[in-house]
């Protein structure tokens, strides 16, 4: 990673990114509690269906991404490797496991 970017500028960027308009973050956050990143995340969604022409089989999954710091949609389920974390269900083509849909 050092090869690709100095680590003060990264920290940088960090410091100042940001995906969503401040002033209404409240009143959105009551709602929903992906609403920090829910523009994006619907983006991602999208592109997804337009990038893949499934096949006539799909399936359900569910995944949980390992995740330990603070998050208000944060699971924990002891049956998993990763036992804390961010729980997504995928609609996925069957034969190729290509995600489709996801929901948080």
């Amino acid at each position: 990673f050092r090869a690709t970017m100095p680590l003060k500028r990264f920290q940088a960027i960090m410091r100042f990114i940001r995906f969503d308009n401040r002033c209404t973050r409240a009143e959105r956050k009551s709602i929903d509690k992906l609403a920090a990143i829910r523009d994006i995340w619907d983006m991602f969604v999208q592109q997804l269906s337009n990038s893949y022409t499934p096949g006539l089989d799909m399936t359900i999954d569910e995944q949980l991404v390992g995740f330990r710091g603070n998050c208000p949609f944060r699971q924990y389920i002891k049956s998993k490797p990763s036992k804390y974390g961010i729980k997504i269900f995928w609609i996925c083509d069957s034969v190729t496991a290509f995600p489709l849909k996801g929901q948080v």
